[in-house]
């Protein structure tokens, strides 16, 4: 794939990245690859039992790709049932609108997209339980971009579709939810731009799905 993959929000794998308007689409293209490699690499360790900490390897995997993560914020679960709704309080409380009004379009859009569901669902749900993120993004000068990365890792009574949009209490039985606030440089990450996309598009393509805000 030559043309640059830079739409406004999209579904990554287990997460959504949500940008405001006035990031260029080099820089979004570089959020969403370099996600995408962080996740199949920490999917990978997880799988293989290298790792019980699903959000530290994560974290560990940006930090190498030259994003500034600092120690991640920890809460207590919401009561509201619905996790879209909980993750969207969250990051507006935290950050504020510039952040939470573009991943709640995202998230809209993503209810209404079946396949961009499927994606998601299929992507973070395993046996027992699930980890997923929400990341919303905006610029920070000419080579940075500032975002946050809410992150819930949970175990569940049952599987169901479309977990993220249901008002079901019942559903999840145990939840962490954690974020960080994360200053991504694209001059620093300009030095593996080319190995991360390769390794992307060559094991992963099909974990990319867009969404229009």
């Amino acid at each position: 794939m030559t043309k640059l993959f830079a739409p406004p929000a999209a579904v990554v794998g287990g997460s959504v990245v949500s940008f405001a308007s006035e990031l260029p689409a080099s820089h979004r293209e570089d959020v969403y690859m370099s996600t995408a490699f962080a996740q199949n690499a920490t999917r990978a360790a997880v799988e293989a039992g290298l790792t019980g900490d699903w959000f530290s390897y994560y974290c560990n995997q940006l930090r190498f790709l030259g994003w500034d993560v600092p120690r991640p914020e920890a809460f207590a679960a919401e009561q509201d049932g619905v996790m879209a709704r909980q993750a969207i309080k969250r990051i507006s409380t935290r950050l504020g609108s510039d952040f939470s009004s573009p991943m709640n379009r995202a998230l809209k859009q993503m209810e209404e997209n079946s396949a961009a569901c499927e994606l998601f669902d299929s992507t973070v749900l395993r046996a027992k339980g699930g980890a997923f993120q929400l990341i919303p993004c905006v610029m920070n000068g000419p080579n940075k971009v500032d975002m946050g990365v809410y992150h819930r890792q949970f175990q569940f009574e049952r599987k169901a579709s479309g977990f993220l949009f249901l008002d079901d209490r019942s559903l999840i039985s145990k939840s962490v939810e954690q974020m960080a606030f994360i200053t991504f440089n694209t001059l620093h990450y300009s030095t593996f731009r080319e190995r991360v996309k390769k390794s992307v598009l060559t094991q992963a393509l099909e974990y990319l799905s867009e969404l229009e805000i």
